[in-house]
């Protein structure tokens, strides 16, 4: 995985779906705590590929591109239905 796709999962798995999968009436149960480890552990990847990366002035353009991507929804939106900036 790189590091905007780590980061794409990471919001995937915090985003507004139900917490625990097995329907737990109460929050902060087993299965919500592993839900947010895993996100926990893929935000920690994608900071790690970022700052490989390096600083916006040394990332390429490809890469930057696949960061935008997958940190702005807008950006994503109009790449899909190829309007560009």
């Amino acid at each position: 995985m790189t590091g905007p796709e780590h980061w794409h999962e990471a919001d995937l798995l915090t985003g507004d779906s139900d917490p625990c999968s097995y329907g737990c009436p109460h929050t902060g149960c087993e299965h919500e705590m592993a839900t947010l480890a895993r996100a926990q552990v893929h935000a920690t990847l994608a900071l790690a590929a970022a700052v490989a990366a390096g600083t916006a002035h040394r990332i390429s353009p490809a890469d930057r591109h696949e960061w935008l991507k997958a940190t702005d929804p807008e950006y994503a939106a109009e790449q899909a239905s190829g309007v560009t900036r």
